[in-house]
């Protein structure tokens, strides 16, 4: 599978549109980590969380709890513009939308990372090295 494979053809709000009514937890540049419920996502650059409105783009990465593991995607090594130790080195893409990429989250619960694209630097294949 190739990530062309990947593509949603849908925007961040579009998207988080449809994971409306669920916890999610937002990375942000000031705040750090901001969980709670996504009530509403508007047409435009806002969605609602704990009665605060955030803009989306402007996020380091929303991570949406309570969704099914994907059925496709590929390993992946993200580097972000935002210091993440290696955090995302060896993970799954599962989908790639207009203005952000989308990463099945590690871990005992099933959860989805967005990231809207200007946090990405780029996008690499892991290497698989062998000991000797």
């Amino acid at each position: 599978m190739n990530w062309h494979q990947l593509h949603t053809g849908k925007t961040l709000q579009q998207r988080l549109a449809e994971f409306q009514g669920h916890l999610a937890e937002l990375n942000a540049p000031l705040s750090g980590l901001e969980p709670g419920i996504i009530s509403k996502v508007y047409p435009r650059n806002f969605i609602k969380v704990n009665r605060q409105l955030f803009i989306p783009l402007s996020l380091f990465s929303i991570r949406v709890f309570d969704v099914p593991r994907a059925r496709r995607g590929i390993r992946v090594g993200v580097r972000t513009v935002f210091p993440s130790r290696n955090a995302f080195n060896n993970i799954r893409l599962v989908g790639v939308g207009l203005d952000y990429i989308e990463l099945q989250g590690k871990g005992k619960f099933s959860s989805r990372i967005l990231f809207p694209l200007t946090q990405v630097e780029s996008i690499y294949r892991p290497t698989n090295k062998k000991k000797k």
